[in-house]
């Protein structure tokens, strides 16, 4: 059977690209995004959309990561925890420079842990956290937390907050809505309603 034909540029099918919905955006601090192997080909992964849109970002895929290639000096982690500074307030927490790296990590929420778990340099960065004034619009998957947002919508918050821009960001947004609205029209009616909707009321 012939592979489906793929878009090189955003790594999706070339009937659903993102490529014409990507705006480029010069964010002041840095993202290094730690990307767990699984959600590196997913259709409705969503970090690419961040690696695509984001002049200074990186994408790393892996289990394990060499702590020398960061500086733990100026790396801060987004992660939930009750010592996280919240992003609004980094400026005045932290000395921010340009070189300032915010770490996301990329996965499922036990994957995401098992990263963090699994990468003790990562437990020892300060914690930032997001004010996020809704719930997560990722209505392909369904978070254990209630707070659990997609990456996209993680960075966006987080540079948002960090810039105090919504504006300048909300193009992250646009593409991650024509990506899950592209996925949803092909399918069926009622398999949407049962395998996703339906959860979303449990």
């Amino acid at each position: 059977m012939a592979k489906r034909a793929r878009c090189d540029n955003c790594l999706k099918a070339s009937s659903a690209c993102i490529c014409h919905t990507i705006k480029a955006i010069n964010n002041v601090h840095r993202l290094h995004i730690l990307q767990d192997p699984s959600e590196e080909k997913k259709a409705i992964g969503t970090a690419r959309i961040l690696k695509l849109s984001l002049k200074n970002v990186q994408l790393s895929v892996g289990e394990l990561f060499n702590e020398q290639e960061f500086d733990l000096n100026n790396c801060y982690l987004l992660f939930p925890s009750d010592e996280a500074i919240s992003a609004t307030q980094c400026n005045k927490q932290f000395r921010l420079n340009d070189q300032s790296v915010f770490i996301l990590l990329d996965g499922s929420w036990k994957k995401a842990y098992k990263l963090l778990m699994s990468n003790p340099f990562l437990q020892a960065l300060p914690r930032v956290s997001i004010d996020a004034d809704a719930k997560s619009n990722y209505r392909l998957r369904k978070s254990p937390r209630d707070d659990g947002l997609s990456t996209v919508e993680a960075g966006y918050y987080l540079l948002s907050q960090l810039e105090d821009d919504t504006d300048k960001f909300f193009p992250l947004l646009e593409s991650f809505e024509y990506m899950i609205d592209y996925q949803i029209s092909k399918m069926p009616a009622d398999l949407y309603r049962r395998h996703y909707l339906d959860k979303t009321k449990d």
